[in-house]
């Protein structure tokens, strides 16, 4: 059986990492972006308002 919550959080960080990677915020992260959990993601879109 599928944990269908785990798959909607990983589509969610995959998505914020596509967003932060097309606007080019890689350089301005310490880490590897897929290392954020979503709610670290979430706060950096948030704060580059994206």
């Amino acid at each position: 059986m599928r944990n269908h919550l785990r798959e909607a959080v990983e589509e969610m960080r995959q998505h914020y990492i596509q967003k932060l990677l097309d606007a080019n915020v890689r350089n301005d992260l310490d880490k590897d972006p897929s290392s954020f959990t979503l709610s670290e993601l979430e706060n950096i879109v948030k704060f580059y308002r994206l």
